[in-house]
């Protein structure tokens, strides 16, 4: 039996823990400028629905969604809070503002914060008291 070196294994054992990495978790769409809504369903499985195409950037998609939450709060919604998908990045539309993240679970980042009025501004135009 040949004697397996030990950067070898590193490297099998480090592709084996990438690859097991994906399992189980979606990945968000990765087509170019379309905006989608995310629904992650009570069996835990995440669909989503297709809302807008030649959308321009990520700050465009998150303004569609907006729309569309405040649309379906107008006719007797519940949901203040909703998901969402840009060219490979997860959309989250939260109370404080809108969350980037590249994974379901991962760490979430501040792409835009909701302003006193409800309105949307990017994070560096806000001054800090």
């Amino acid at each position: 039996m040949k004697k397996i070196s030990s950067a070898l294994l590193v490297l099998m054992l480090a592709t084996t823990v990438v690859g097991l990495s994906g399992c189980g978790s979606p990945a968000p769409p990765d087509d170019v400028g379309v905006c989608w809504h995310m629904v992650i369903q009570k069996n835990g499985k995440v669909r989503f629905n297709r809302l807008a195409d030649k959308v321009a950037n990520m700050e465009t998609c998150a303004m569609r969604l907006e729309v569309m939450r405040l649309q379906f709060l107008r006719v007797g919604g519940s949901r203040h809070e909703i998901e969402g998908a840009y060219q490979g990045s997860f959309l989250w539309l939260q109370r404080e503002g809108v969350f980037v993240s590249q994974t379901l679970d991962g760490n979430r980042y501040p792409a835009l914060k909701r302003m006193p009025d409800g309105s949307l501004a990017v994070p560096s135009a806000v001054a800090v008291p």
